[in-house]
Order: C-alpha cells, then structure tokens, then sequence
C-alpha cells in the first residue's frame, strides 16, 4: 500500500495527504485536567522548585529531591486522568487510511488510551508508566515502585542492582 496505512477513511479535509507526523506536549492534556509547566498555572509557574525533580542532575544529586519526586509520581493527575477530545480525534487519524505517527513530549499515556496503537506513538521524555534504573537501565513498572514508596520505601532501589 505504499506507506499508507489500511483503516478507515480519512477526513475530509485530508484528502490527497498520505502521511503525517503530530507533535504533541503538555497543552494537549491540559483538558483532560494535567497541568502544563509553563502556563498561567502551570507547574513550573506556581512552584519553580517543581522544576528540579525534572532536572536530571539535581534528581541524581539530591536525595531529599528524588523522595519528593517519588511523592509526587504517585500524585500525579495523569493516574486519573482519561483522554480529550484532542486526544481521540489523533487516534481517530491514526487509524485512518493515512499513515500518522504521534510523537509527543507528554509521560501521561493518553494517546494510547485513546485508541492510538502505542506502536505509533513516540514519547521523547518516557512514560511515568516505567521506571528506568539509572545505574544498570533495568526497566519496571512505576506501580511496583510505587507500592514500595507506599510501603515505607522514600527512595526505592533498583530491585535488579540496588542502584537508584
């Protein structure tokens, strides 16, 4: 077929496109009640401290840093949080005859949850779905650390090399 990708058929306003690339970030869920970083109420604007539990440096530094980041993980609105309108008017289009991909800045899945195969979204900064070891890669689901965290554990190892 070409590159283009069997499914329904495209909007009207598509008609002769074969392929697009849709970049997403922190705007598109806000709807879904997730906070930008940068906006009137973002995270970042109510509280610039937010913004070193986003800095690798400082995450890998500061212990105090990393069990408030482990805090907040588990309080994150995305555990709650379903798709917009937005979200499923791209998976609509990801599952048109058009070959679209989705390449988004957000953690939060709702791409996926919405209907767009996760084999067609890219996630530059990850998802708060997986823990990656920063010292031995070892990949886990963020519950599992979680549950730990819930448990008593305010800085979780890595359960493969004890790193963090």
């Amino acid at each position: 077929m070409d590159g283009i990708r069997a499914g329904g058929a495209a909007p009207g306003w598509a008609n002769g496109v074969r392929r697009v690339a849709v970049l997403t970030g922190a705007g598109i869920s806000t709807d879904s009640g997730i906070p930008d970083f940068r906006g009137a109420r973002g995270i970042w604007t109510l509280n610039p401290g937010a913004q070193q539990m986003s800095t690798y440096q400082a995450y890998v530094s500061d212990p105090a840093l990393r069990r408030r980041s482990w805090r907040a993980r588990g309080e994150h609105p995305a555990w709650r949080a379903e798709p917009n309108a937005a979200h499923a008017a791209l998976a609509k289009l990801v599952n048109s005859a058009i070959d679209t991909w989705v390449i988004t800045q957000n953690i939060d899945g709702l791409h996926q949850k919405a209907g767009t195969p996760a084999e067609r979204v890219v996630e530059l900064h990850g998802s708060m779905f997986g823990v990656v070891c920063v010292s031995c890669g070892d990949r886990s689901p963020m519950n599992e650390a979680l549950a730990r965290v819930e448990a008593g554990e305010e800085d979780p190892d890595c359960p493969r090399c004890g790193g963090s």
